[in-house]
């Protein structure tokens, strides 16, 4: 059919919104309301983060009394009402900037309740120390990641207690250390991790919001793209659990 110019107009328009209404579905942030089931080797701080919630918003809806407890396989309800985004934006906080002052503490109650977990915390402190990377910030970005369980291994195979993707392993293997570091050992991905964190570090200027987001994004998509949705409330976290190491 032979369609006249108004009407051809017409049907270029509605094309054009369908294909932009397909990439927007293609690139929005994971639903915030409905039910999430559990995948083998996922954790509720890694559900949590893509769905933008905060780990005690997710626990306190679906009542759960042990964050770092959690079966594969169970259904969880995601609420209707997301967490506050901290901005737009990445805000900048420069390497040495004064967190909130320690607790005193070991870290968050679970890690108080785990002796094998709570024993890296002198690894943690001896990799910050020979990378230069703030302490508190290593161990949070790893408790984030994992809750300092080597032996999580997400759905896109992300390894360990700092989740090193295989391409990121290969990078501060050969780019960063020139080593052969494993990261399926403990203090290997710790090593790894404060590695790649501080290359990160050094390439934002040592902007450490930005960087904490491109370990979980990504440099060149956070660069390129500014920071998701997910990515600010994953900094946010990040940012408040510095005060709890």
């Amino acid at each position: 059919m032979v369609l006249t110019r108004p009407r051809a107009i017409l049907a270029l328009v509605a094309l054009l919104a369908l294909v932009g209404s397909t990439q927007a579905a293609a690139v929005r942030p994971a639903r915030r309301s409905g039910a999430h089931v559990v995948a083998r080797g996922e954790t509720l701080t890694e559900v949590a983060g893509r769905l933008g919630f905060s780990v005690a918003e997710l626990a306190r809806a679906n009542g759960i009394a042990n964050p770092d407890r959690i079966r594969a396989g169970r259904r969880l309800v995601v609420p209707g009402r997301a967490a506050s985004s901290p901005s737009g934006r990445v805000v900048a906080a420069r390497v040495g900037a004064p967190s909130a002052k320690p607790s005193g503490r070991p870290g968050p109650e679970a890690l108080r309740r785990q002796p094998a977990r709570r024993a890296l915390a002198s690894r943690f402190d001896a990799a910050a120390r020979n990378y230069g990377v703030p302490a508190d910030l290593l161990k949070a970005v790893a408790w984030q990641e994992s809750g300092w369980q080597n032996d999580k291994v997400s759905s896109t195979n992300a390894l360990g207690i700092g989740q090193l993707m295989p391409d990121t392993v290969t990078f501060v293997n050969d780019r960063l250390l020139s080593a052969r570091l494993d990261p399926r050992r403990p203090e290997h991905n710790i090593d790894m991790s404060a590695r790649f964190l501080r290359y990160l570090l050094d390439s934002t200027g040592g902007n450490v919001a930005m960087a904490v987001a491109s370990y979980y994004q990504g440099l060149a998509s956070v660069r390129r793209d500014g920071a998701l949705p997910v990515t600010e409330h994953y900094v946010a976290n990040v940012l408040a659990l510095r005060a709890k190491f």
